[in-house]
């Protein structure tokens, strides 16, 4: 018995593979096509000028946080969607996002005014004169470009839930060729444009935003996969319960976005005190490391899925076969990456810029990233299954004494001060994120362990929790 049982699981196992492979493949495409979005955005702006790429460094370091922020929250649609469709409540789905609709609304009016805003806090974070204006430009363009992230999210978090994510990694595409085209024209000034350097990188942004965002519309009001759920319905008008519960599962999530997000961004943010140099390599070395960072983020949003197909349709065993061929998947992606990063640094760091100092500081930062490549793909993966579960309000909790509570104080201290020793610069501030994802990995496995263990218990009498 003990053999057969050992066999049953390993084909178990062996489906889950499978089903997180069809899930994460299409993901990673997507994915790809939003971050080389800010990858051309970098790599663009540091060939018209270091001046550029360092304000398009410092002006990331505030949109980025924000607009994690606006995903996190409005992340808790896949989830909902997901449980909905594992129990077949199919009626539900529509009335949950036309609901989101209000909360991305609220949430794009708050991005678009803190973008207009920031003028001030770069002064008194002491941003060099000469890359000033160039961010402060570069923020009223993206501003611009807030309600249709915000409606895109919404759409493409609906597709998800559905495991419906071919449609979306296609138009993802479609828009990475209209911000290359964007970014062409807008930066560098072709086609009787203006030259707008960094600047135009942010107008190029919101363009491409305003074009995917119509495009997953015009999919989804011509695709008879939507019809069941009634998403047109004529009941729009806000309903307190439903966004009550809907905020109460995204706004852990945002704020755990941000939290993750913000250490990076203020990092930058203090190193524009230093010398462009610093902040033009951190923002490379951040750059590649996003672009990395997809294969074990696919992994945690296809956990997220798939988890919460199986808890609403009550399959609890197969979740947990879920989220152990998670893990297996983000060990082996994790050693790709770290080989890739250790041996190809240096050329990697020489496509964003032909500067000489900025390419060796970039390039001994990325070793930095090619360590925490193993903490980082098992945190997410338990963080994505931890929201397939929805669980949320904990895991927010133990991001924050991950990252500011440990990670950021150390990283500061190693980086601006002198007390452990010689102030290290971005280096110590890149130490310092190490040591926060490795406890952050620690932390959330553990949580995970205990919240898989009351739904082993429930299998077992088949209870519902």
């Amino acid at each position: 018995m003990p053999l057969i049982k050992n066999i049953l699981s390993l084909f178990t196992l062996t489906a889950q593979f499978k089903n997180l492979l069809l899930l994460a493949a299409p993901i990673a495409a997507t994915q790809f096509s939003q971050m080389a979005m800010g990858v051309v955005d970098t790599v663009m702006s540091g060939n018209a000028s270091a001046e550029d790429l360092a304000a398009v460094a410092v002006g990331s370091s505030i949109w980025v946080p924000i607009m994690f922020f606006m995903a996190g929250v409005l992340t808790a649609i896949t989830p909902t969607v997901a449980q909905y469709c594992g129990a077949k409540q199919y009626s539900n789905i529509g009335h949950s996002i036309r609901q989101s609709f209000w909360i991305a609304l609220l949430l794009a009016v708050f991005a678009f005014i803190a973008l207009i805003s920031v003028h001030d806090l770069f002064v008194f974070m002491d941003v060099e004169a000469t890359i000033l204006p160039i961010a402060t430009g570069y923020l009223y363009a993206l501003a611009w470009s807030m309600p249709a992230i915000a409606g895109f999210f919404v759409l493409r978090f609906l597709n998800e839930g559905m495991a419906n994510i071919y449609p979306v990694m296609f138009i993802g595409f479609m828009g990475l060729g209209v911000n290359i085209l964007a970014n062409y024209i807008l930066i560098f000034g072709h086609f009787g444009a203006p030259a707008l350097g960094g600047v135009g990188a942010g107008w190029a942004t919101t363009i491409t935003f305003w074009f995917m965002l119509i495009s997953l519309f015009i999919y989804i009001l011509n695709s008879q996969k939507f019809i069941h759920i009634e998403l047109f319905k004529a009941d729009v008008k806000p309903h307190i319960e439903e966004l009550r519960a809907l905020v109460k599962l995204g706004v852990p999530i945002g704020i755990t976005f941000f939290v993750e997000g913000s250490v990076f961004s203020i990092i930058a943010l203090f190193l524009a005190s230093v010398d462009v140099v610093s902040v033009a390599a951190h923002q490379i070395a951040l750059n590649f490391s996003s672009l990395v960072f997809l294969l074990p983020l696919s992994l945690s949003i296809s956990l997220t899925i798939q988890v919460g197909h199986q808890i609403g349709a009550q399959q609890y065993h197969l979740s947990r076969e879920s989220i152990k061929a998670g893990l297996i998947m983000s060990l082996c992606t994790s050693i790709l990456s770290a080989f890739i990063i250790f041996n190809f640094a240096v050329e990697i760091a020489q496509l964003y810029t032909d500067h000489s100092k900025v390419i060796q500081l970039a390039s001994s930062l990325m070793i930095f990233t090619a360590i925490y490549q193993f903490s980082d793909g098992i945190q997410l993966c338990a963080a994505g299954s931890l929201r397939g579960l929805k669980d949320t309000s904990i895991p927010m909790l133990l991001s924050i004494i991950s990252y500011w509570v440990i990670g950021f104080p150390l990283g500061y201290t190693l980086a601006m001060t002198d007390l452990i020793s010689n102030a290290m610069g971005a280096k110590g501030f890149w130490m310092g994120l190490i040591i926060a994802l490795t406890v952050s990995a620690i932390l959330m496995t553990s949580r995970l362990y205990i919240k898989m263990s009351k739904y082993a218990k429930l299998d077992k009498l088949n209870l519902n929790p």
